[in-house]
This record gives C-alpha cells, structure tokens and sequence, in this order.
C-alpha cells in the first residue's frame, strides 16, 4: 500500500510540475557545482516570467 500511494505521489507532483524544482537542484548542484543554487521562490519566479514571455499552448 505504502508503495503505491508514493507511486501516485510520484505521478502527481510530475504531472502538476511540483518536482521540476527538485529535479533544477539536482541538475544544477550536478553541472555547476560551484555556483547557489536559486531558492524555490527565485526558480518559480524565473519559471512564471518565462512562460509569461514563450506561451506553448493556448486554448484560442
């Protein structure tokens, strides 16, 4: 049971785009080891201007 609700916890914070900090510090602290890493807020801030300034997908 325990495996299976981390299963959909996994699945869940993929799909809503909640992991994506995780994996911008693991991928970060990987390549560039030396520089800080952005705080949550920083990254969600750099994250909303750049959907903000490059929309993918619109409904009209």
């Amino acid at each position: 049971m325990r495996r299976a609700l981390s299963a959909v916890r996994w699945y869940f914070r993929e799909l809503t785009g909640e992991a994506q900090y995780d994996h911008y510090v693991e991928r970060h602290s990987r390549l560039h080891p030396d520089q800080p890493v952005m705080t949550r807020r920083e990254f969600e801030h750099c994250r909303t201007d750049r959907r903000d300034e490059n929309p993918t997908a619109s409904c009209c």
